[in-house]
Parts: structure tokens; C-alpha cells; sequence
């Protein structure tokens, strides 16, 4: 009797094991896991937002979901992460430059037109309309890819290796711009020497003088380190940056509801984060560097000069991208 009840003991511990163990593996089985990826650095706004997205989902889904995040281009770089996006293989999603975006969807690219916001206010006011930037949103879905929300926030200025401080000074600098053609025609037009090239090349073309500075946000500065070999900042104020936040549409039509809302809601509330967070940081960033000698700051008197050489170009390229209506309405609001 006793060996009977010790050998139903075994079995019944037995079966709790493997009810247990087989649970388990289900469990993970069927957990999900999100990849999401940036360029730059793991201290930068692109990186953070990543994170702030990951734990908004998490907070918002309630049940388990797993995250792996990538930064400083250690699977590659936007462009060929943004590729994977598209098919919906290896990566889910991304913050990224629409410039970037062009050898997919050309119309999305006129978000990063240079000179095409007059101020944060400006900026601020088309942001707060959800159905202003709707026609880039449906072109670029039906690509594969969906726009959860924007980030941004950054004033673009020159970054350059020369002071310079005046509209003459212009065909003497070379600077890197973005890949997309309005980025060259808009500064080519303006006078500066306008050369397209891969972000991650960007700092060693400048100390070997291939080309003279770039054109980006404060706070690509600090991780990407630009102040070592580019140390004057060019006070142009030629863009207020505008970041989607895009995830894999494919990848995105295989979740259940509840993780799609939860996915919805903590992309338009990872935008706002990013936005808030880059208007923020961004003088302080300046401030800091300057204080420490880092950089040095240059008014430049004749961005209205600038801004007008650029504007026929800019409105050719809304027509070109078939977004008149959206410049119109950029242009509208008071």
C-alpha cells in the first residue's frame, strides 16, 4: 500500500512538471516580439522614443510582449532597415528622416523640404490638425508601411567646419544633405554645394575634408560627436523636423485588435514624447556644447534671403509630388 501511494505521488508530480513545462513553452510560443531599430545613437531622442513606444505598447496591451531594440545602426542603417519594414520581415518599426524614405514613396519626402515652416508656431498648428499630412498617410500604407505618429522638433542649422555669416559665404561650403533630390535642389538653389551621402560616413568625409559640414538637429550632436570635426554652428533655422514613427503594415495585420489599438494609441503618444522632448533639449544641447567649447554659434542675418530663393523651388517639387493641396494648407494656417 505504501509503494502504491508513493508511485501515484510520482505521477501526480510528474504531471504537474509536465503541465507546467508545456504551459510554459505555449506561453512563449505565442508571445509576440517586436523589432525596432535607429541609425543613431542609444542616448539620442530617436533611441528614446523607441523605448517609450516599447513601454507604452506594453502598458497599453496588458498582456506579454517581448521587445528587442536596436540603435547605432547595428542592423544596418535606415535605408536598408526601412526595406525590411516594407516586406515585413526582421524589423516592425523605426523613427526616421522622410527623406529616407525616398526610393519607396516620393510624395513622403516633402515632409524634410528645407525652409517649408516659417516657426515652431507654424510647425505646432499644422500638427495639431489630424487630418493634415492624411494624403502621405494613405500613399505610404498602401506601400506597406503605417504612420503611428510624428516625432521631431529639431531646428535644423548648418554644421560646418568654417564660420561663415552671410549669403556670399554660401557657394564656398559643400555640406552633406539627406538623399532625396529636393534636399540638394532646395540648398543648391540657396548657393551651397549640396552632396547627398549615407549619415554613418558623414563625420570622417568631414575630418578628411571631403566635404566642409552637414545640415542636421542639435541633438544629433552630442552622440554623433559632429562638434569634433565641424565646430561652428550655422544659425540658419532652415527646418523644423518632422520624424514618422512607421511600422510594418503586414506585420501589423497579423496582431489581434488589442495590440493593434495598443499599438495606435502608443504611437501617437510617442510622437508628442519626441516632439516635446527635442523642442526641450534642444537650446540646452546647444548651451551645454558652447559653455564646454565645443561649438560655436554664428547668427546668420540672411535666412529670409535663403528662404526666398528657396520657396519657387519648393512649390515646383509640391506639384512635381502631385501635394499642392498640402502646401496650400501649410501656407494657410495663420
Amino acid at each position: 500500500m505504501k509503494n502504491r501511494k508513493i508511485v501515484t505521488l510520482l505521477v501526480s508530480i510528474f504531471l504537474l512538471i509536465t503541465i507546467f513545462v508545456s504551459f510554459s513553452f505555449a506561453s512563449g510560443a505565442d508571445t509576440i516580439k517586436l523589432v525596432g531599430s535607429t541609425q543613431v545613437q542609444e542616448d539620442s531622442v530617436y533611441f528614446r522614443t523607441l523605448e517609450k513606444f516599447s513601454e507604452l505598447v506594453k502598458e497599453y496591451y496588458g498582456k506579454p510582449i517581448e521587445f528587442d531594440l536596436h540603435h547605432s545602426g547595428d542592423i544596418g542603417n535606415d535605408i536598408d532597415v526601412f526595406e525590411n519594414i516594407v516586406q515585413g520581415i526582421s524589423v516592425d518599426f523605426i523613427m526616421m528622416a522622410p527623406s529616407l524614405m525616398s526610393n519607396w514613396d516620393k510624395p513622403i519626402t516633402f515632409l524634410d523640404t528645407p525652409f517649408l515652416w516659417k516657426d515652431v508656431d507654424h510647425w505646432k498648428k499644422a500638427l495639431a490638425d489630424p487630418d493634415m499630412f492624411n494624403q502621405l498617410e494613405e500613399n505610404l500604407l498602401g506601400k506597406g508601411v503605417r504612420i503611428l505618429g510624428y516625432g521631431g522638433g529639431g531646428i535644423r542649422n548648418m554644421i560646418l567646419n568654417k564660420p561663415i555669416a552671410s549669403i556670399e559665404d554660401l557657394p564656398n561650403v559643400e555640406m552633406r544633405v539627406m538623399g532625396a533630390p529636393i534636399q540638394a535642389n532646395v540648398f543648391n538653389a540657396t548657393g551651397v554645394q549640396a552632396t547627398p551621402m549615407d549619415y554613418l560616413e558623414v563625420y570622417n568625409a568631414i575630418k578628411m575634408k571631403v566635404i566642409d559640414g552637414l545640415e542636421n538637429e542639435a541633438s544629433t550632436l552630442k552622440p554623433m560627436r559632429f562638434y569634433e570635426v565641424a565646430p561652428y554652428l550655422i544659425m540658419t533655422k532652415h527646418a523644423i523636423t518632422l520624424r514618422p514613427i512607421c511600422f510594418s503594415e503586414k506585420r501589423f495585420q497579423s496582431f489581434p485588435e488589442d495590440l493593434q489599438q495598443a499599438i495606435l494609441k502608443a504611437g501617437r503618444e510617442a510622437g508628442e514624447f519626441a516632439r516635446n522632448t527635442e523642442l526641450a533639449e534642444g537650446d540646452e544641447i546647444l548651451s551645454g556644447l558652447e559653455e564646454e567649447g565645443n561649438i560655436e554659434r554664428i547668427a546668420f542675418e540672411d535666412r529670409s534671403i535663403m528662404r526666398e530663393k528657396a520657396i519657387p523651388v519648393i512649390e515646383a517639387y509640391a506639384k512635381e509630388l502631385g501635394v499642392e493641396e498640402l502646401l496650400d494648407k501649410i501656407k494657410s494656417i495663420e
